[in-house]
């Protein structure tokens, strides 16, 4: 199955459970619900960006309090709603790519709120609040969740794995790990607010939106300290790679590579997230190495062989001691391992690397081919191209070596030796 007859079978199967949603259910109470769409659409245009988290919003449990509080057909209609973002609209995302993502919101409402109907489970707009939250209620609604975050990460997991080849076990692995404290964080938030809705209306809800802005402004400043952290890692790189004046700019460059690979991979801005800064960090080992061997233009003797070598372990404990970064160092330390088990600094194959040490193998194997260093000059972009290939099975990871070859070309490859992404771009 191709990703694009994939995507077509969501947006398909998606249309026929809203019909189902709104035949068999239908929506009394239009005015919340529209009330929560109108949110859900605001949460989501207002997502706040943060390093390795990713965007922080709100949509995911307007969706939960609506389906909660109206049903699967109130599901599907705030999750069609939610699903748009001014953003993405505006930054001109693709069509296909949007009108996926819509088909997959409503399918993971629909298919919570059939688990609601199949429980018994009453909607808080046509029962008596008191007597419908329980114990066995609250169970009821929080395995609803479940059911959202799984369909969810399911069906957004295919589309990775079609788009890159990968195994949909390894694109579950590495990019959802996270996921699931987050969804039952946002479920009982969902939980509060369809219980608010029901009991108070809409102008009691609306007392809850001043503390949810207050929230997104502290996300925002610390949106902004975190990227003032980002620069100073920048800044660290770049201090590092004065050691080697043959590969200054390198962490950056393959920090561009890396994120390009990782976004056309379908992953999660998180997950792209993690991998930008693995790959701005991947070299930091080498501030443990002498200069004289970073910079040596003859052969390496065997002791400085074993010291280039060990950079990656070395990395990896330095990165290790940082909480902000502990998810990003089997990236950094496995980077050097190849899809054949032939690497270092453990042999490791196959699906057994983390899809981030896999693309950043691709992306440093890339730049170093096109970059000169201090025992050879830089391979022409066409003979780098060729070199990605004879590598791909064997070395680096197929698919991701297409997804590059794929997303970069020549004249973008060009632009990060003129300028540099991250200085001038």
């Amino acid at each position: 199955m191709t990703l694009r007859v994939y995507q077509s079978f969501v947006v398909g199967l998606a249309a026929l459970a809203a019909a189902w949603a709104f035949t068999a259910h239908g929506i009394d109470s239009w005015q919340q619900v529209l009330f929560l769409g109108f949110l859900a659409i605001v949460a989501e245009s207002l997502a706040v960006e943060l390093a390795l988290v990713g965007s922080v919003s709100l949509s995911y449990a307007i969706i939960f309090a609506a389906i909660v509080f109206g049903g699967p057909a109130a599901g599907a209609l705030v999750a069609a709603i939610g699903s748009v973002s001014f953003k993405d609209i505006a930054e001109g995302k693709p069509v296909d790519r949007l009108v996926f993502n819509t088909g997959q919101y409503v399918l993971y409402a629909v298919s919570a709120g059939m688990v609601q109907v199949a429980l018994g489970l009453q909607p808080l707009d046509g029962a008596a609040t008191g007597s419908a939250v329980s114990g066995l209620w609250l169970a009821g609604s929080l395995l609803l969740a479940l059911v959202m975050a799984i369909v969810n990460m399911g069906l957004v997991g295919i589309a990775i794995s079609l788009y890159t080849g990968m195994t949909p076990f390894a694109v579950w692995r590495d990019a959802f790990r996270s996921y699931m404290l987050n969804f039952v964080a946002l479920a009982l938030l969902g939980l509060v607010l369809a219980q608010l809705l029901a009991i108070s209306g809409i102008p009691g809800t609306l007392l809850i939106v001043v503390p949810f802005a207050v929230a997104r402004q502290t996300f925002q400043v610390y949106g902004q300290q975190s990227e003032a952290y980002r620069e100073t890692v920048r800044s660290l790189v770049t201090a590092l790679e004065v050691k080697d004046p043959y590969t200054r700019g390198h962490s950056e460059r393959v920090a561009w590579y890396a994120r390009v690979v990782a976004e056309h991979s379908g992953l999660a801005e998180s997950e792209v997230q993690r991998i930008e800064w693995a790959a701005l960090l991947h070299d930091i080992g080498k501030v443990a190495i002498p200069t004289s061997t970073l910079v040596k233009p003859g052969p390496l003797t065997s002791e400085e062989h074993g010291a280039i070598r060990n950079h990656p372990s070395l990395a990896a404990s330095i990165l290790a001691e940082i909480d902000l970064l502990a998810d990003i160092v089997p990236y950094v330390e496995m980077h050097h391992e190849r899809v054949d088990g032939r690497g270092y600094p453990a042999g490791i194959k196959g699906d057994s690397l983390p899809l981030g040490a896999r693309i950043l193998a691709v992306a440093d194997c890339f730049d170093a081919m096109t970059s000169s260093r201090a025992y050879r000059r830089a391979l022409s972009y066409s003979d780098a191209c060729s070199e990605l290939r004879a590598a791909a099975g064997s070395q680096l990871d197929s698919g991701l070596v297409g997804i590059l070859l794929e997303a970069v070309d020549e004249s973008a490859t060009a632009r990060m030796y003129d300028v540099g992404r991250f200085r001038d771009a």
